[in-house]
């Protein structure tokens, strides 16, 4: 007898889609540009390549009524930060009559979490669950690459568009130490090409122009890379990758003449000091110089920034705060630096200063878990709100959506923008936002709100009803 396989992720608090994970910015007058995953990448793969089901961000409700009919194997896909959640809807799922739970994504990699489940899968996970299910393996070569969409728009605008994710590697070679990536996924690889060209005629099929490469580090593999570049070129896409600043550099002449729209870049610091500590080998001006040439091609920048490396200061965290605030980034995701476990930087807080949180649920990047030498935890959660508001203004929302619809990545005007902008509305491209209409309303929900960590949303909640007005639909209520 076959079993019933379901996989899913945490119980949202906006089922439907993924929180915003563009703006972690809590004035709610400002514009912002926001970004929700509709589809869960992680899941999305499992669904394409073998016979499983996937319930993907589901709602409390939507999580209870899966329940309603057991599943034989219930398989929970979390970040650490979501560690307390996956542990209620485990309870839950038990207390529900399933007889089997495992535990994957990232979340899976802690090993306080082993004994609540019955198997931890880490990294990809298409051939490992194939074994389990005695089916046929699923080499690297045979892989199949979904549709994976994401929602793009404003909280302004009552519209949001559509765009598409790609992966086109797996795993990453560099060995920053507070990154968990390189032993999770093991030895980095490539998505075969044909795979690829499959996705993107699909993506180009349902009107979609837009693609977000969202690789460890797209670039890895040189060869593969500039042939990927090639095929989206050929599919006339405007694409936005996830890549290091020396890859960028090296190819940023070739990229820009083939539609490179932005990219999401790990800035990390511009303290030199940090960078060296952290094994990123980067150097900060590099950064800088990359950044302007970015601005100069009105292209789109969405940096990761790290504060509280052991070298840092509250003056120090504050002066590189203001350079980097003179820079053209178009959204800035400040957080702060979290041991997470099995990374080598773990292992060396633990021996010189010492970890006095040991709550998976703060390792969120808001919380300051360890012994810092010269931040308290109180001064680090003050520093990343200043920063937020010094890094986050509607005049900078303003300027990225110029961006967008004025100059569409290029150095000189264009009407490619509008042609852009209005593409989603317009013959196949309307009939897939009909489609997903509702996970678009719950992406356009999430623009009205920032990124709220789990702990703070009932102490947010705690706020609004003192004021009168509880969202609910902030409300955790899944335990």
């Amino acid at each position: 007898m076959t079993r019933r396989i379901l996989f899913t992720s945490p119980v949202q608090p906006i089922g439907g889609c993924s929180p915003n994970v563009y703006s972690w910015d809590k004035q709610p007058g400002r514009l912002k540009i926001a970004m929700s995953f509709l589809d869960h990448p992680g899941l999305s793969f499992l669904a394409e390549n073998l016979p499983v089901e996937i319930l993907p961000y589901p709602s409390a409700d939507q999580f209870a009524a899966a329940l309603a009919t057991p599943p034989d194997v219930l398989g929970i896909s979390f970040y650490i930060n979501e560690t307390e959640l996956a542990l209620r809807m485990v309870a839950q799922a038990r207390a529900a009559g399933v007889k089997e739970v495992w535990a994957g994504n990232f979340g899976a990699y802690s090993p306080q979490i082993e004994s609540a489940f019955d198997r931890s899968i880490t990294g990809w996970s298409e051939s490992q669950i194939a074994s389990l299910l005695e089916l046929p393996p699923i080499g690297r070569e045979s892989l199949r690459h979904p549709e994976i969409y994401g929602a793009v728009g404003t909280n302004v605008f009552p519209k949001m568009i559509l765009s598409g994710i790609l992966f086109t590697s797996r795993g990453c070679p560099f060995t920053c130490n507070f990154c968990q990536t390189p032993d999770f996924y093991g030895k980095a690889h490539p998505v075969p090409l044909e795979a690829i060209d499959r996705v993107l005629w699909r993506y180009q099929r349902n009107g979609v122009r837009g693609i977000n490469i969202l690789d460890e580090n797209f670039g890895t593999f040189p060869g593969h890379s500039s042939e990927v570049v090639e095929l989206l070129h050929r599919y006339r896409m405007r694409w936005i990758p996830l890549t290091r600043v020396d890859t960028l550099q090296r190819n940023f002449d070739r990229w820009a003449a083939r539609g490179l729209f932005g990219a999401h870049l790990g800035i990390e610091s511009l303290n030199p000091a940090s960078l060296s500590g952290a094994s990123k080998r980067i150097a900060d001006r590099d950064s800088v110089r990359l950044l302007a040439t970015l601005q100069r091609h009105n292209l789109f920048v969405q940096a990761f920034y790290i504060l509280g490396f052991e070298e840092d200061t509250v003056e120090s965290i504050r002066h590189d705060v203001e350079e980097l605030a003179r820079l053209a980034i178009d959204v800035v995701q400040v957080q702060v630096l979290t041991p997470y476990p099995n990374t080598g930087q773990r292992r060396a807080i633990e021996d010189r200063y010492g970890i006095h949180d040991a709550n998976l649920s703060h390792y969120n990047s808001r919380n300051l878990v360890w012994n810092h030498p010269s931040i308290s935890p109180l001064e680090m959660r003050e520093l990343q709100d200043w920063a937020n508001r010094r890094l986050t203004s509607s005049r900078r929302a303003l300027r990225t959506l110029a961006k967008f619809a004025l100059f569409c990545g290029r150095r000189h005007p264009s009407l490619e923008g509008p042609r852009l902008i209005a593409a989603p509305f317009l013959g196949p491209a309307a009939a897939l936002h009909r489609q997903r209409a509702g996970s678009l309303a719950s992406a356009r929900r999430w623009t009205r709100h920032a990124w709220y960590a789990y702990e703070e949303v009932s102490s947010h909640e705690a706020h609004t009803a003192q004021a009168g007005a509880v969202p609910h639909e902030l409300g955790l209520s899944a335990g």
